[in-house]
C-alpha cells in the first residue's frame, strides 16, 4: 500500500484518550472512536508516514486483523489518513429556483431609541420614518408563499427600527399570513426582535395567541444597559425594559423569550451579564454577539477584550456541561447552537442562510440578503412585486463560495464559512471578504465546543438523543 500519512487538516479530536470523539472537518460530522480506531489514529499521529509492515508489526496480536482493516478503511474513507495530501473539494451551490422559506419584513426605519452602536444606516425617529405600506407587505407575504411552494413550514420575521411602533400593521399582516398558510396547507412561524420599551398587555396576549418567538435586545444590568441603550433624548431605558420583560416572562408564552446582548468596548463581562439576565430577570435563553462596527469604531472590541469575552464564554460553557451531565437545560444559547451544529453535523458552504432560504424586504419592497442590508447601498436582489432576481443572486452566491475558498483548510470552515457578510461589509466595504479578525476566536471556540461535546457524550450520552436535541432546536 506504500505509506500513509495523517491528514490533520481534515479532523479534530477531543475527550479523554479512552473515549475520544472525532470531528470530521469537511463534513462537520462527529464520530466516537472505538478502541482500535483510537489506537490506530494515535499510531499515525506519532509518525510522519506509516507503512504496511509497520502497521502489521504494531497491531498483529493486539486486535483481530479484520478489526484493524475495517478501522483503517474508515479512516481512509474520511480522509483522516491518505497516501498523500487529501483535500476535499465541495461542489458549489447553485441558485436555480430560490426556495425562500423565511422573509424579514422591515416594518419601519424608525426607532424610539438612540442606541449608540446601532448598525442601521437608515435609522430615523418614528415621526420621520419610512414605513412599509399595506400593499407592499401583502405582496411580500404572497411572494414568500410562492417561493416556498414545496415546503411545509415558512417563517416571517417582523423587524425595524422598532417593529412595535407599528403593532396595528403587524397584527393585520399576521392574520393575512395565517390565512395564506391555511389555504396552502402550511405552518407559518412568527418572530420579532424588540427593545421591549413599548410592550403592552395587549401585545403580550397577541404574541402568546400566535406563538411568536421573541428576542429582546438588552445589554445586562442597569449600568451596562444604560450606557448604550438610551432614548433619543439620552435617557437610560433599563428600568422600563426590565419591568416590561417581567410582564412578558410572567405570561409564560408558548415559545421561550430570548435575550440578545450586544458586546461593546468596555462591556465584556459575559458571565455576570448572563447571570443577571437568566437567573435574576428570568430569560430562558441569553445569546451574545460582538458589536458590528468598523475596526476604527470606538465601540469595537480589541484583541484583549475579545480574549475576555472568549474566556467568559468558556466559563459559561463549563456550567453548560455540568448541567448537561445532569440532563438539565442551560440557557446559554451560543453553547446550545454549537452543540446542535455538532450533533447535526452542520456543514456550511456559506456563512448563513442569507440569500439561501432567507431574504429581507425593505420598507419599499426591495429584497436584500438579510435585515442588516436593508437601507444600505449594497444593492437589492429583486423586489416583492417582480420577484427574486435569480441571476444576480446566483452570481453573488457563486462569488461568495469562491471568495471563501481562502478558508479551505481551516478546521472551523464547516461551522463558520467565512463569517457574517454584513460584518465584512461594515469592516471593508465588501461582504465577500472573510472576517479574518475573528478567525482565532472561532477556531478556539469550536475546539472548546468539541471538547465539551466529547465530555457530555462520555458522561451522559442520552443528552444527545434525537428527542432532546429536536426540542432544543425548536426553542
Amino acid at each position: 500500500m506504500g505509506t500513509l500519512q495523517v491528514q490533520r487538516h481534515n479532523y479534530r479530536t477531543a475527550g479523554p484518550q479512552g473515549r475520544r470523539v472525532l470531528l470530521h472537518v469537511p463534513t462537520t460530522s462527529v464520530f466516537e472512536l472505538d478502541r482500535v480506531s483510537r489506537d490506530l489514529l494515535t499510531f499515525f499521529e506519532q509518525r510522519e508516514a506509516v507503512s504496511a509492515d509497520e502497521l502489521r508489526s504494531r497491531f498483529d496480536g493486539g486486535f483481530a486483523p479484520g478489526e484493524v482493516c475495517d478501522a483503517l478503511d474508515d479512516l481512509l474513507a474520511l480522509g483522516v489518513v491518505a497516501p498523500g495530501r487529501k483535500i476535499y473539494d465541495r461542489a458549489p451551490l447553485q441558485v436555480k429556483n430560490a426556495p425562500i422559506n423565511t422573509l424579514v419584513l422591515t416594518l419601519t426605519t424608525g426607532c424610539n431609541l438612540g442606541c449608540s452602536y446601532c448598525y442601521r444606516e437608515d435609522l430615523e425617529t418614528p415621526k420621520a420614518a419610512r414605513v412599509m405600506e399595506r400593499e407592499t407587505a401583502l405582496a411580500a407575504i404572497d411572494l414568500l408563499f410562492r417561493q416556498a411552494a414545496g415546503q411545509q413550514r415558512v417563517g416571517i420575521v417582523f423587524f425595524g427600527g422598532e417593529p412595535l411602533t407599528r403593532f396595528a400593521a403587524l397584527r393585520e399582516w399576521t392574520a393575512y399570513a395565517e390565512r395564506k398558510a391555511s389555504e396552502a396547507g402550511k405552518q407559518v412561524d412568527f418572530s420579532l426582535t424588540t427593545n421591549a420599551t413599548l410592550l403592552t398587555g395587549e401585545m403580550i396576549d397577541f404574541f402568546g395567541a400566535h406563538r411568536f418567538g421573541i428576542a429582546v435586545s438588552i445589554d445586562g444590568a442597569e449600568m451596562e444597559h444604560d450606557r448604550r441603550r438610551i432614548t433619543i433624548g439620552g435617557k437610560g431605558t433599563y428600568k422600563l425594559v426590565a419591568a416590561n420583560v417581567k410582564r412578558l416572562l410572567d405570561a409564560r408564552l408558548p415559545r421561550p423569550v430570548a435575550a440578545r446582548v450586544t458586546l461593546t468596548r468596555g462591556c465584556t463581562d459575559v458571565t455576570q451579564t448572563y447571570r443577571h439576565l437568566h437567573d435574576e430577570l428570568g430569560f430562558t435563553e441569553v445569546g451574545f454577539a460582538p458589536v458590528t462596527a468598523g475596526s476604527d469604531s470606538p465601540m469595537v472590541l480589541d484583541a484583549a477584550q475579545m480574549r475576555l469575552v472568549l474566556d467568559g464564554m468558556k466559563a459559561l460553557g463549563r456550567d453548560y456541561v455540568l448541567e448537561a451531565k445532569r440532563s438539565r437545560p442551560h440557557g446559554f444559547s451560543n453553547m446550545n447552537h454549537m452543540m446542535l451544529d455538532l450533533w447535526r453535523g452542520t456543514r456550511k458552504m456559506l456563512p448563513c442562510g442569507a440569500g439561501l432560504g432567507l431574504l429581507a424586504a425593505g420598507t419599499d419592497g426591495t429584497l436584500s440578503l438579510c435585515h442588516r442590508f436593508t437601507g444600505t447601498d449594497f444593492g437589492a436582489f429583486g423586489d416583492v412585486s417582480n420577484g427574486v432576481d435569480l441571476e444576480k443572486l446566483g452570481q453573488f452566491i457563486g462569488s461568495a463560495q469562491a471568495a471563501h475558498a481562502a478558508c479551505g483548510e481551516c478546521p472551523a470552515r464547516g461551522v463558520c464559512a467565512g463569517g457574517c457578510y454584513h460584518e465584512a461589509y461594515v469592516r471593508s466595504g465588501d461582504p465577500l471578504v472573510p472576517t479574518l479578525a475573528h478567525c482565532d476566536f472561532v477556531r478556539e471556540w469550536l475546539q472548546f465546543g468539541l471538547d465539551c461535546f466529547g465530555e457530555i457524550s462520555a458522561a451522559n450520552p442520552d443528552f444527545f438523543n434525537s428527542r432532546n436535541m429536536e426540542q432544543r432546536s425548536q426553542r
